[in-house]
């Protein structure tokens, strides 16, 4: 088993072949999620999966209102990031699984317990 670190926005070719990949909680927090979407299939072999898990808790702070793949409204309707993940996943995945809540809790102190629901969607990488 292997294990990398790197700018999900900034993948280096070295990360390719993959039969998983797990981008937990990780989307709603990118400086560039769309180019993350965008090119995450060249990282996957066909029939490969790609899982993900976000809050859809966009963010000013983390992520430019105009890099937000859904949780806005477009042409006067509301674009949910699931809508989001459709249009940019659809051109190499398909939706394999989901979506399903994924509750957990981080702990801010001992005292103090943060409760959040994830939603959790899994893509089958198609081969192009």
């Amino acid at each position: 088993m292997e294990l990398f670190q790197a700018d999900a926005c900034n993948l280096k070719p070295l990360y390719t072949g993959h039969d998983l990949v797990l981008a937990a909680n990780l989307v709603d927090r990118l400086y560039r999620p769309r180019a993350f979407l965008e090119s995450i299939h060249e990282r996957i072999r066909p029939g490969g999966l790609l899982v993900l898990t976000s809050p859809y808790t966009w963010r000013e702070e983390h992520t430019r209102r105009e890099e937000w793949i859904g949780g806005f409204r477009r042409d006067g309707e509301n674009l949910t990031t699931r809508e989001g993940l459709r249009e940019t996943l659809g051109r190499h995945f398909t939706p394999a699984a989901g979506p399903r809540d994924l509750p957990f809790v981080i702990r801010e102190t001992r005292r103090k317990h943060q409760h959040t629901i994830s939603e959790m969607t899994v893509w089958e990488r198609r081969g192009d």
